[in-house]
């Protein structure tokens, strides 16, 4: 009798368990809209269906052929996977062609420069880009939707290109990150105290810089003008800006960003624009951005300076940070009385120009 009321127990167990699971993944699909990769009016469709199609009379169904998959149902990522798999075959990380990266400074005096200025980095900007560094961890994409207006069907083959900068940027990076193997900031001087989580892998190149100035420089091939086009300037500022806001975040050098930068030109220049796909879709793009030029310059005095503009309170607290910085050994020197020095000829910090200790390594 314990026996019966065990298996039935069991039983009903797992009977209720697959219900509520399919009756749950179901659900969760419909409301994900994820049965389709059709889309009807910009949303993915998810229609339940759970018996099958059943004739009324007449001729038993025919099966339909003469058909291949469309071409414009394929998903964008897997596409651009296929394009990368051919980028991987290019020889750009051996042979004679090979892109080349070189070795970053590490010597006692480069590195203390370098902790110096993502201490006043942090110091001075941290505060106010927080948000903005720790949404574009694993969202920078989004920053380039929203700047070039992308997203439903509009402008599919700029989409395209980007999800290429992105995965081919993280490619390339990785590779040199993992070959030279450089220590993140944190390692060197854990007083920076990163804002968000230092990433699992090497610091140098940086994948940021690489990922987005690929970006911007695959968007000012897209113009005649190309850099000095409108839309390229603003393209360059977003991606300087997202690559240096990993400084401001304390995961990266400065010379991790050059170095990033850098691999990105010679990504493209040396391999990416002259694969037959990657030249199919700058065309596609460049007609995307047919027509669009720049209208006017504004004038600096009556309208907003669009360009690297600063907020009132900015503004304030950086003229105090830079005041308090300026008086400070005047102040410390003025209440120790010291009576070798003048106020006037105390020394004003700055960058180290020594290596650590004073003596150490030779740079390199």
């Amino acid at each position: 009798m314990t026996t019966g009321y065990r298996d039935g127990a069991v039983d009903g167990a797992v009977d209720g368990a697959v219900d509520g699971a399919v009756d749950g993944a179901v659900d969760g699909a419909v409301a994900a809209g994820s049965f389709s990769p059709y889309r009807s009016a910009g949303a993915a469709a998810g229609l339940p269906f759970n018996e099958p199609l059943g004739r009324k009379g007449g001729a038993p169904f025919a099966y339909l052929g003469g058909q291949e998959f469309p071409a414009d149902a394929w998903s964008p990522q897997l596409e651009i996977k296929l394009i990368l798999q051919r980028f991987a075959k290019t020889g750009w990380d051996e042979g004679d062609r090979a892109i080349q990266v070189e070795n970053p400074d590490d010597g006692d005096l480069a590195l203390r420069r370098e902790v110096h200025d993502l201490i006043t980095l942090r110091n001075t900007h941290r505060q106010h880009r927080a948000a903005e560094i720790v949404a574009q961890v694993g969202n920078s994409e989004a920053y380039w939707s929203n700047m070039l207006m992308m997203g439903a069907d509009n402008r599919p083959a700029t989409q395209k290109l980007i999800m290429l900068a992105m995965q081919a940027g993280q490619m390339v990076a990785l590779h040199f990150k993992h070959k030279i193997g450089r220590a993140r900031p944190v390692q060197v001087c854990p007083a920076l105290m990163p804002l968000v989580p230092t990433p699992p892998h090497a610091s140098y190149p940086s994948g940021h810089a690489t990922q987005m100035t690929l970006i911007a420089t695959i968007i000012s091939a897209l113009f005649d003008e190309g850099e000095d086009h409108a839309m390229a300037r603003y393209a360059a500022a977003l991606a300087q800006r997202i690559s240096e806001n990993r400084e401001i975040a304390g995961v990266h050098f400065r010379s991790d960003t050059q170095a990033g930068q850098q691999l990105a030109k010679d990504t493209f220049h040396g391999f990416l624009k002259e694969m037959p796909e990657v030249k199919a879709l700058l065309t596609e793009a460049r007609a995307e951005w047919s027509g669009i030029t720049c209208s006017f310059d504004p004038d600096p005095e009556t309208l907003p300076d669009l360009e690297g503009g600063t907020s009132l309170s900015r503004r304030v607290s950086n003229a105090v940070a830079n005041r308090l910085a300026n008086d400070l050994p005047d102040l410390i020197a003025a209440a120790l009385n010291d009576e070798s020095s003048s106020p006037q000829e105390a020394k004003k910090p700055g960058r180290p120009d020594k290596p650590f200790g004073g003596k150490g390594k030779k740079t390199t």
